[in-house]
């Protein structure tokens, strides 16, 4: 299936956001009473109305689990019931893994946030020598977009080299001036990565991220790649009747409300995993978080940076940090990062509060179901 114009990688940030703060808004505005059933209930009731397979729940307070569960089905065709360690495809979730691998360099001080990426990769388009670290950590570098721009990444294969040749092509944003989710500054953080650790992306985040914090089930992979214990991926977005590529219906992608497909194998070239290749199961995401909370591998100073909007040339807060989303939820603010449509976290730092979800359908709304389940446990707070 083809998906490079509307790729699902872009789903929950492009569409997702009026939807969370709707639901969020109106589901805080109407304290439930928080308990373990009342969790379970909501989730089943949400599972059988977006008609989703599987998905594995993580909530904790105070950095402790309170709520951690599974419901559904991993694979509906081989009737397999979702287990704590299914792993899914977490898609844009990888970008905080990847944002978190370059704070460790920062750590280290091999790298600074306002270096230009230039500097560290000569062989860049001169054009590019305004855009530091931090502007694409912020998706506020203004290049053009891997995925969703004028590029047909499936005909570029696997050269990195010649999509760098095609996007320098395509004209520049000033940076710094607007937010816009974007893949090619992930791709070039993971060659930062490289270039400064001495190591392939994936040895680095392996070595420096997985190992320490416990990610025994994170792998690496797209819709080809054979990874244990992996759920079958779903999407609810509606194909031409040739399979090839997505319905659009006045520029966005066609929800069916009655039925689900299995999800076609998406081509994404290897150069993009620090982008969106990443997947791990539900213990991963509680270790991460976990890990980040206590301050365990990077500083709690180095995360309050990844976790304070990007402020743009205007003064204005963006809507990015660096890795993570930032959304309302109610009167508050809620600090995410999510993928593919399926996957979403959120973190109430005024409620000490973390919901984590993890479904195995792509446009699921997980953004919506992790802010239903988290005003569950609202009223808890103290």
């Amino acid at each position: 299936m083809k998906t490079s114009k509307n790729s699902g990688t872009n789903l929950s940030k492009k569409y997702g956001m009026a939807a969370l703060m709707l639901t969020c808004m109106t589901i805080a505005a109407t304290p439930l009473l928080a308990h373990a059933d009342a969790t379970d209930d909501f989730v089943r009731a949400e599972m059988q109305k977006r008609h989703i397979p599987g998905m594995s729940i993580a909530v904790l307070r105070d950095n402790k689990i309170i709520k951690e569960s599974t419901y559904g089905l991993a694979s509906i065709e081989h009737n397999v019931a979702v287990k704590p360690e299914t792993a899914y495809v977490l898609a844009s979730m990888t970008k905080t893994f990847t944002a978190s691998a370059i704070m460790l360099l920062v750590q280290d001080g091999r790298l600074n946030l306002d270096d230009s990426i230039t500097k560290i990769l000569p062989q860049l388009p001169a054009a590019w020598s305004g855009i530091t670290i931090r502007h694409c950590l912020s998706h506020t570098s203004g290049l053009p977009d891997a995925i969703t721009d004028d590029v047909n990444i499936t005909t570029i294969s696997g050269d990195r080299e010649q999509l760098l040749k095609e996007l320098a092509k395509l004209p520049l944003q000033p940076a710094g001036e607007k937010a816009v989710y974007n893949q090619t500054g992930y791709m070039l953080l993971g060659m930062i990565i490289e270039k400064t650790s001495g190591m392939p992306y994936e040895q680095f985040v392996q070595t420096r991220l997985f190992k320490p914090m416990g990610l025994s089930g994170a792998r690496f992979g797209d819709a080809w790649s054979i990874i244990p214990g992996r759920s079958d991926l779903y999407t609810s977005l509606d194909i031409s009747k040739d399979h090839s590529k997505l319905e659009i219906k006045d520029g966005r992608p066609v929800v069916m409300q009655d039925k689900i497909h299995h999800y076609g194998a998406k081509f994404m070239p290897d150069y993009l995993a620090p982008a969106g290749l990443l997947n791990g199961n539900i213990q991963d995401l509680i270790n991460f978080e976990q890990a980040l909370a206590e301050g365990k591998i990077i500083k709690p100073a180095l995360l309050k940076e990844m976790t304070t909007p990007y402020k743009l040339r205007n003064g204005q807060n963006g809507d990015y940090g660096l890795g993570f989303i930032f959304m309302p939820f109610g009167k508050q603010t809620a600090i995410s990062y999510g993928g593919g449509a399926a996957t979403w976290r959120v973190s109430l730092p005024e409620k000490r509060l973390t919901v984590v979800v993890l479904t195995n359908l792509q446009g699921s709304q997980p953004h919506a179901l992790a802010g239903g389940i988290a005003a569950l446990y609202d009223t808890e707070a103290k």
